[in-house]
């Protein structure tokens, strides 16, 4: 059997359930492959000795700028699910709104370029935001002590809040400027296995793809029937989760992973343009190892 090494840009969750549930069903295995998935909070993003990993587009180009051969195979998502959560009582409705509150950060420098545009656009000074540096673990434990606000997908940290009785804002930043659906998160595959095992990505993504399906049709039964492989949260977080990611898994032609162009291409040139990439690639992303 070929062996796949696969790495999590997080611990697993339910954006992840695809790949548990193929792993579970044997899907994987009828493809001939053995697959061994690690899911833990990197930092940053590298390779993690893998042969695939997880992360965001934005990561991926930083890495690829690094020297780290990769190419973006698959997205998870067909729009960003990711944005600002803050609670309610903070009145952070807008991305300007952040002025005068405390934002968590992470340490890449394209972090601010990211999340100043989406306050530049809304009219707003990011100079005037309090910035925490922190990789917020607990974001229970986080809104309304240390820090007001988190760059977060809605899939996950929203959830736990609600589940905790918090009520929230959440600015999708996707819906702020189409520049922020970016494709996240992404699975990059190494040059190195892309080379010699072609066949076995191709495969890999379609027992994805194949899992994925199922989940988007049936994200309640989907998700109850790996959430051993889950955070030990209520069944009702997990599938509240689920259902909210059902819409966004497959494409109009009902398939899994397809990255759009205009998603990469805008976000990709802007890096560029501003600096935060040192220039384009003609490998950074490919949907040629996707079935249909």
């Amino acid at each position: 059997m070929g062996k796949i090494k696969v790495v999590l840009d997080w611990f697993a969750n339910t954006n992840h359930t695809g790949f548990l549930l193929a792993e579970k069903r044997g899907y994987f295995a009828q493809a001939g492959l053995e697959v061994e998935i690690d899911g833990e909070v990197h930092g940053v993003m590298d390779l993690h000795g893998a042969d695939m990993v997880l992360g965001p587009q934005i990561s991926m180009l930083d890495c690829m700028a690094r020297g780290v051969e990769m190419t973006a195979v698959a997205v998870l998502t067909q729009r960003c699910d990711s944005g600002i959560v803050s609670l309610k009582e903070s009145g952070i409705t807008s991305p300007r709104k952040l002025e005068g509150k405390r934002l968590t950060h992470w340490a890449p420098r394209w972090f601010h370029g990211v999340i100043g545009e989406a306050v530049r656009i809304d009219g707003g000074d990011y100079a005037k935001v309090q910035l925490v540096p922190m990789d917020v673990g607990d974001i229970v434990a986080t809104l309304g002590t240390t820090a007001d606000a988190t760059w977060v997908y809605e899939n996950w940290e929203n959830q736990e809040l609600i589940e905790a009785g918090k009520e929230i804002n959440f600015i999708n930043l996707a819906d702020v400027d189409p520049l922020f659906d970016f494709c996240a998160p992404c699975i990059a595959a190494t040059h190195q296995i892309l080379r010699e095992r072609p066949e076995d990505v191709r495969a890999f993504l379609a027992a994805l793809d194949r899992a994925y399906i199922e989940v988007a049709h049936d994200p309640e039964g989907t998700v109850l029937e790996v959430k051993e492989g889950l955070p030990k949260v209520s069944d009702a977080l997990l599938v509240r989760s689920q259902k909210h990611l059902a819409p966004l898994l497959l494409n109009e032609k009902g398939h899994w992973g397809t990255m759009r162009p205009e998603r990469w291409e805008r976000m990709a040139d802007w890096l560029v343009a501003n600096g935060y990439y040192d220039h384009r690639r003609s490998d950074e992303y490919t949907n040629e190892y996707l079935p249909g």
